[in-house]
């Protein structure tokens, strides 16, 4: 008996798997089979003559169990090669192109499938490449949809995806293009080649014009507009439009049923825009824009349009330039052409009857011989419209030579009235009357213009013009940039002069008093007449001789009308018989400030010693009651021994900037700037300082205030000073002492004073070591007190005695230096050495110049002189000058006999020697001086 064994390997089932898989020419055939994963079991079955009858006649084997693996692959349609490209497209330089792919995975499971574009090797130009994937399956890149790199499918899936393809102006020839996909095992497919063509670009030109480029207003003008392909390849759409709106906004209109399309290209369509933007084929009532428009142009090829446009009268004048514009491809050329719409006007002026003389020549002018400055000159003209329209015509007149004022006549007489309206071929007699200004030739250039933009010139002469205007001065009696205050004096002086070699005859002066002052008096006769607040002053001086000057007065007050901030302001008139037109003085201007600014200073403690913090309050209010100041800077000068303390400054309780701090071995200056004092307002500031070391004795404090006073012409004001005063106790700290002494003339050189017989000096300055100086009484007596003990030294100013010290033998000199030690109360006495004995005054002078006074003393001493210069001013003077010359012969020995820069307010003395010239009636010579208001 045969018995059977039945048994299955997994080997045995490869066979039916395979079929799953089976491949027909490269791509894909089915379904992607049995999933991965799959289990798949099998058991044989065999057939067999039972060994007995009736007993078993089957068998089956053992149960084999096989599982299905995983398998990529993918497929992109449509299939191509660089021979057989599966899809292609014709471009123009610049432009893009689209290519749809489909990409399916072929594998049993789902699988991330890479996709990239490339530029095959056999390509002409590389264009760029970018993958898109076609969400809505609708062939083009919407916005939504992303560039991808990779495909996520699922086993038999598919996507669709876009290759777009974009090319440069630079790109020509053919460039292959494909799609790659790819597996992560490495199996990938890339037989999708697709081709881009790209021949040469269309270049358009285009060429615009008008016909005729002149145009009359009220005739038509043809607008040709061409363009041509000048490339070697043919073009896609061209569209021809020529935009009228701003040609209608000129005066040009579109003449309707004008257009047309010339050159016979197939496919030409002619539009029209009403609006500029939408375009129609039937033409609107108001043509704002036309184009023509062609599927393609060919190279070489010309489209021409060509329409009639009318010139309206609101265009007469008028250059206006139009554009026209080709496009195609996106690209665009544009034409320019400009339309001058005008009539053809001319004018001409010239010698009464002779108006169209050739300009610049002789016979194109007029002149005279004489004429006097001031005097009436005239000369008569003809104007003629010599254009084709109607014109309005305006005569003008300039001087290259000379100046004189010009007045218009007509042939009667009277004004002429301008412009002058004349028809073509029409005349008008014009008058020129001259008053010259000024000495010397004068040349007067006529031109006529018209409205219409013609202008022609004629030329009137004189030879010569003598004299020139009178010598009209106004001056005041407060300084320049003082200011006044209500009650206040100003004496305005009038200078007149005839500078002509002939009389001024019936000669007038007229002075109008300012409006906010009230009239005091007047000189040589003056009369004043009207109303207060505009009262005039009037002086008939009668004939003034070739040369003459007269000097008149007028002294006014200022009223109580005045306002705080204001000028007044003040010129003088004259007229004559040969001046009948008033002429006008210089202006004199005087700014009005009556109100004060009131500053009250205090300090936290009178009595303080060293490292003591003190406290200063300022209280500043501006007393006017229509005018805040503006700009304000308030400065303080602490003694010497104060500190300013940081950040202590509080303006109205609230915390305010630091002052600008300047340190000087005489004390320190804070200045704080403030924007407004209000009209009527007070602002309070407060700061602290610390006591140094340095302070000695009392600790006096000042302040001051300067500002603008706005509503007027912003003039300076300062204000009243103010202090505060603190007495320094040292206590054990520092011993001080003080020091007292004479300055005198020792007239008998012993040293010693003498009462009775020595004379005190008033007014010398002893100047102390680090600083600190003392003036002498009448009695030549000065004090410094707190002085700190021990070794000082203290100087005589020569500049204010009229000798020399006396020789000190421990100095072996003239200095007038002393060097003492301080204790307790210390005498230093400073005698004075009178150069050869007694004084001997050779000559006593005495200068008065307005508020200045210099009184000169000569003095002969051995081999010359000394002068002592005494200048006393109750004000400060800006830019003061003294000079007191030599005698001749004479030579500067010591000091100096000038002085220049600002003059202080009061007394200022001036010592020099010379010597020479000899004899004493030959050393004597008057000072002078000057400074500026």
């Amino acid at each position: 008996m045969t018995v059977s064994y039945l048994s299955k390997s997994p080997l045995q089932l490869l066979s039916g798997l395979l079929a799953l898989g089976a491949c027909a020419g490269g791509q894909w055939a089915n379904a992607a089979g049995t999933p991965a994963g799959t289990n798949i079991t099998n058991i044989a079955t065999g057939t067999f003559e039972p060994l007995v009858p009736g007993g078993p006649s089957t068998a089956q084997s053992n149960l084999v169990t096989t599982t299905v693996q995983a398998v990529c692959a993918v497929s992109i349609t449509p299939n191509g090669s660089v021979l057989a490209p599966g899809q292609s497209a014709t471009l123009l330089p610049g432009e893009t192109t689209t290519f749809k792919y489909t990409v399916v995975n072929a594998g049993n499971t789902t699988s991330t499938l890479g996709v990239a574009g490339r530029v095959e090797t056999a390509s002409g130009f590389t264009p760029v490449l970018a993958v898109y994937h076609d969400l809505n399956n609708n062939g083009v890149v919407d916005t939504n949809e992303p560039t991808v790199s990779s495909v996520n499918l699922p086993a038999d899936g598919s996507a669709n995806l876009l290759v777009v393809v974009s090319t440069d102006q630079s790109a020509r020839g053919d460039a292959f293009v494909n799609l790659i996909g790819s597996c992560s095992g490495g199996v990938s497919d890339a037989d999708n080649v697709s081709r881009v063509t790209v021949g040469p670009p269309p270049e358009l030109a285009v060429d615009k014009s008008f016909s005729p480029a002149l145009v009359r207003p009220g005739t038509e003008t043809t607008v040709t507009v061409n363009t041509v392909n000048g490339g070697q390849g043919d073009s896609r759409e061209v569209v021809l439009t020529d935009i009228l709106t701003d040609q209608l906004a000129l005066g040009l209109t579109f003449v309707a049923g004008s257009a047309s399309v010339g050159n016979n290209v197939a496919g030409a369509v002619l539009e029209y825009s009403a609006d500029g933007t939408n375009w129609q084929t039937t033409e609107p009532a108001q043509v704002r824009g036309v184009r023509v428009r062609v599927p393609t142009l060919k190279a070489g090829a010309r489209l021409s349009l060509s329409f009639r446009m009318l010139a309206g009268l609101a265009a007469e004048n008028r250059k206006i330039p139009n554009v026209a514009t080709a496009t195609t491809g996106g690209k665009a050329a544009t034409g320019t052409a400009t339309a001058d719409v005008r009539y053809l006007p001319a004018v001409a002026i010239g010698p009464v009857g002779n108006p169209e003389a050739p300009e610049g020549t002789a016979a194109d002018s007029q002149s005279k011989t004489f004429a006097v400055v001031g005097q009436v000159v005239c000369f008569d003209h003809t104007v003629k419209n010599t254009g084709d329209v109607r014109d309005n015509f305006t005569v003008t007149v300039t001087y290259p030579q000379g100046a004189a004022k010009a007045e218009f006549q007509n042939a009667s007489g009277g004004p002429l009235v301008q412009p002058i309206a004349l028809d073509p071929g029409q005349t008008a007699f014009v008058r020129v009357c001259y008053t010259p200004a000024q000495a010397g030739a004068l040349e007067a250039l006529l031109t006529v213009n018209g409205d219409r933009g013609t202008s022609n010139q004629t030329r009137d002469l004189i030879a010569a013009v003598e004299g020139g205007l009178p010598e009209l001065v106004k001056s005041s009696s407060v300084a320049a940039n003082m200011t006044v205050a209500t009650g206040d004096k100003i004496t305005y002086t009038l200078s007149v002069r005839n500078p002509y070699t002939r009389p001024l005859t019936n000669v007038v002066v007229s002075d109008p008093v300012p409006a906010h002052t009230d009239f005091v008096g007047a000189s040589a006769g003056g009369v004043v007449a009207g109303p207060v607040g505009t009262q005039v002053v009037t002086w008939n001086l009668g004939t003034l001789q070739p040369g003459e000057t007269r000097t008149l007065t007028m002294d006014t007050a200022v009223s109580t009308r005045a306002v705080d901030g204001e000028e007044l302001k003040n010129i003088f008139n004259l007229v004559s018989t040969e001046l009948p037109a008033p002429i006008a003085s210089n202006e004199v201007k005087t700014p009005v400030w009556s109100a004060k600014l009131v500053i009250l200073k205090e300090v936290s403690e009178k009595v303080a010693t060293y490292g003591d913090r003190l406290t200063y309050t300022l209280r500043i209010r501006n007393l006017s009651p229509t005018t805040p100041i503006v700009d304000a800077i308030i400065t303080d000068n602490p003694a010497v021994g104060l500190e300013y303390i940081a950040g202590t400054t509080t303006l109205a309780g609230a915390a305010y900037a630091d002052p600008t701090v300047t340190t000087a071995s005489t004390g320190s200056t804070l200045k704080w700037p403030v924007a407004v004092i209000p009209a009527g307002g007070e602002i309070v500031l407060t700061y602290a300082t610390r006591v140094t070391p340095q302070a000695t004795s009392t600790l006096i404090n000042t302040v001051s205030v300067v500002g603008n006073g706005a509503g007027g012409p912003n003039r300076a004001i300062a204000s009243n000073r103010a202090e505060a005063s603190t007495r320094l106790d040292p206590l054990k700290f520092a011993p001080l002492g003080d020091v007292v002494g004479l300055v005198y003339i020792d007239r008998n050189r012993n040293g010693l004073y003498e009462e009775g017989f020595d004379t005190p000096v008033d007014r010398a300055r002893v100047i102390m070591a680090g600083g600190r100086l003392a003036l002498t009484d009448k009695e030549g007596r000065y004090h410094f007190f707190n002085v700190q003990y021990g070794t000082q030294a203290f100087r005589l100013d020569p500049n204010t005695t009229p000798y020399p010290p006396l020789k000190v033998p421990a100095d072996g000199d003239l200095s007038g230096t002393q060097t003492v030690h301080v204790r307790g109360l210390t005498s230093v006495d400073f005698p004075l050495a009178p150069l050869g004995g007694d004084i001997n005054v050779l000559r006593r002078t005495v200068l008065i110049a307005g508020t200045v006074r210099v009184e000169k003393l000569v003095i002969p001493v051995t081999g010359g002189y000394v002068v002592n210069l005494n200048i006393t001013s109750p004000t400060a003077l800006e830019e003061f000058v003294l000079t007191d010359p030599l005698p001749a012969g004479a030579t500067l020995k010591e000091g100096r006999n000038s002085l220049t820069g600002t003059l202080s307010a009061g007394e200022t003395n001036l010592t020099y020697r010379l010597e020479g010239p000899g004899e004493d009636r030959a050393a004597t010579t008057d000072p002078f001086v000057s400074w500026r208001y």
